[in-house]
């Protein structure tokens, strides 16, 4: 018997270019590395409201602009955000079809109404049997409420899920819940750890 019955993902960074991240290191004179970046993006309260659909648009802009103390303005800083996806790793859509043979595929995502329209229009979530997102869900990762209310849905054991992240402080968060996870980042990466999991 195959040890998971639901694989789950996130989106940027498994499976999805979210290369446009890079715009605000590069505003922020590249005093912080991407790790550093996402992990206090992960705890910034504007980021939390927006992608748990707690606060507008606007808000959102005009509260990121200040907290992170960016030198541009609020329509700059909207220019950018809204086209972080680049689109989906090379490769992602035959790994995916390969996997939904054996596995229901669910991605659970942090994200919000400027990306979802984004994220839609690069036909990921055809390979998903549920996409459970943030701003729908008004609960955001690391936080254990997100992942709860995904098993609940699901409604199989924690230990029947296999969950890939791009950032370690979500990997953590998934394991204390009981999810057997791993932090996959970037084109390839996701495959080669499937591998080594003997999974593919």
């Amino acid at each position: 018997m195959q040890k998971f019955d639901v694989i789950c993902f996130d989106l940027g960074g498994v499976l999805l270019d979210i290369s446009g991240v890079n715009d605000i290191l590069g505003w922020l004179g590249n005093k912080q590395t991407l790790p550093e970046f996402w992990l206090k993006w992960l705890h910034s309260p504007a980021v939390k409201a927006f992608e748990a659909g707690l606060s507008s648009e606007n808000e959102f802009i005009a509260r990121v602009v200040k907290e992170f103390e960016l030198p541009i303005n609020e329509a700059e800083f909207e220019q950018s955000y809204r086209y972080w996806i680049k689109g989906v790793f090379n490769g992602t859509f035959a790994l995916l079809s390969k996997l939904q043979k054996d596995y229901k595929l669910v991605c659970l995502s942090n994200t919000n109404t400027i990306h979802w329209p984004e994220v839609e229009a690069t036909g990921i979530l055809d390979f998903m049997q549920t996409a459970y997102v943030s701003f729908q869900m008004q609960a955001v990762k690391p936080d254990a409420t997100i992942y709860q209310k995904m098993l609940a849905d699901l409604n199989v054991p924690p230990e029947r899920v296999l969950f890939f992240d791009d950032n370690q402080i979500n990997v953590d968060a998934a394991i204390d819940c009981g999810i057997e996870s791993y932090r996959v980042v970037g084109e390839g990466a996701l495959e080669n750890q499937l591998h080594a999991l003997k999974l593919i």
